[in-house]
């Protein structure tokens, strides 16, 4: 059998194995199965025609109300709070966290849940975030009901490809205008479809915690199935700091492990992107988009809500004022972020601009607070830029980093956030 990749390695490690095959159907005990609420009256539904009374590890669930960050009057969103809440109550979960905690993407690395090795389940391909702390996501949609039940489920031992990183960002460039140009060279074709991307090479030193977050939790929508990041001194720092003495394996690949591709991206080639709708490999630099006038701006969603999401808004907007026009939701991702974000004075930042701060979660993302009217333009760093995502069909959303979402909110329209941005912007990671 070949070298192991990664994924095989965490995959055989759930197993009890030394090694898996690419393709191969195995049966395998996550070491946790992560859900949101929005899904919960269906599977609390199918919990009670199955007849479960008791989940047989309630130790490895962990529950998060992510998306309906508040339970509004019209919505039914407060019954799906207090029944999730009773369950978990019920079960014995220890790891339920509620309104306002955060997405579950950053509630699993901040609160030390997802450690290096680890085999995770969860309902969204985006949780592939966790891969930045050396953990592995699989995402298994409704079937995270099998795995709270069972305490196991089957996957596909994913196939690998391999993306090397060198140089390092320019002024005013983000990672997120990274995982755009990567989405605009994938979306379109099947070559990173159903594969655990292994990124390696000397940039990612350079790289943010955050950073290798926003990539990871884009991935997806370049065709990956899952991704990881190598646990160097900076991945090792950041687990050591929230374990709390909980065990962790660092895997690494064999030199000789296969992989299905192979590509390389130089950082200091990459330029601000603006995702034009309604596709999502619409990339262009941000000067052919240039000009186009905005409704609303939004900084937030698993894609651009970490601290230095937080930190690059409030470099464009500190004495400035959004424009008259424009409404700017600022969503931090967790209350760990929205904390530091406040001990920083990012916020007061941000509202003295006339932005609005808005309770940690998804939010805005998902269009559940900042619809659109028809016909209106957003320009957001949220995953989706599908007609209908925020409200109308007949409204436009373009997606961005956080610079450039913020210099249009600034300028009331799409323009390059490089000359609004005081020097330097990034430090070494």
């Amino acid at each position: 059998m070949a070298g192991q990749t990664v994924a095989q390695k965490i995959i055989a490690r759930a197993l009890g194995r030394d090694a898996v095959e690419v393709g191969e159907y195995v049966t395998v005990s996550a070491d946790h199965t992560v859900c949101q609420e929005l899904f919960w009256p269906g599977h609390l539904r199918n919990l009670q025609r199955i007849g479960v009374e008791r989940i047989p590890r309630p130790d490895k669930a962990v529950m998060v109300i992510d998306h309906s960050t508040s339970a509004a009057m019209g919505s039914h969103h407060y019954q799906t709070h207090r029944t999730l809440r009773d369950w978990c109550e019920e079960q014995g979960i220890e790891n339920f966290f509620g309104p306002g905690s955060g997405l579950r993407h950053l509630v699993m690395v901040e609160r030390g849940l997802a450690r290096p090795g680890m085999l995770v389940f969860s309902d969204e391909g985006n949780i592939a975030s966790i891969g930045a702390v050396g953990a592995l996501n699989i995402p298994i949609s409704t079937e995270v009901i099998v795995s709270l039940i069972e305490d196991r489920n089957w996957l596909a031992v994913p196939p690998s490809a391999r993306i090397t990183l060198t140089g390092s960002l320019p002024f005013g460039v983000t990672a997120r205008d990274l995982i755009q140009t990567m989405i605009r060279d994938f979306g379109a074709t099947d070559r990173l479809l159903g594969t655990c991307v292994e990124f390696c090479g000397p940039a990612i030193a350079g790289l943010f915690m955050d950073d290798r977050q926003t990539i990871l939790a884009s991935l997806f929508h370049a065709g990956a199935y899952t991704g990881v990041m190598p646990v160097d001194d900076t991945a090792r720092h950041y687990v050591e700091a929230r374990a709390a003495g909980r065990p962790f394996q660092v895997t690494e690949a064999d030199p000789d492990a296969a992989y299905v591709l192979e590509a390389h991206y130089d950082l200091s080639a990459i330029v601000p992107m603006v995702t034009r709708p309604p596709e999502l490999h619409g990339g262009v630099p941000v000067a052919e988009v240039s000009g186009r006038r905005i409704d609303q701006a939004t900084i937030g969603s698993c894609a651009g809500n970490r601290l230095e999401d937080m930190r690059a808004a409030a470099a464009v907007l500190r004495g400035r004022r959004v424009a008259r026009h424009v409404t700017l939701y600022v969503t931090p991702g967790s209350r760990e972020v929205y904390s530091a974000a406040a001990r920083e004075g990012l916020l007061e930042v941000i509202s003295d601009a006339g932005g609005t701060v808005l309770a940690p979660g998804c939010t805005t993302c998902w269009g559940y607070q900042g619809q659109l009217n028809n016909n209106e333009v957003l320009i957001s760093t949220q995953q989706f830029n599908y007609q209908g995502r925020n409200g109308s069909r007949s409204a436009e959303v373009f997606l961005a980093g956080p610079y450039a979402v913020a210099a249009a909110a600034v300028a009331g329209e799409i323009t390059d956030p490089r000359p609004l941005l005081p020097q330097p912007v990034r430090e070494a990671a």
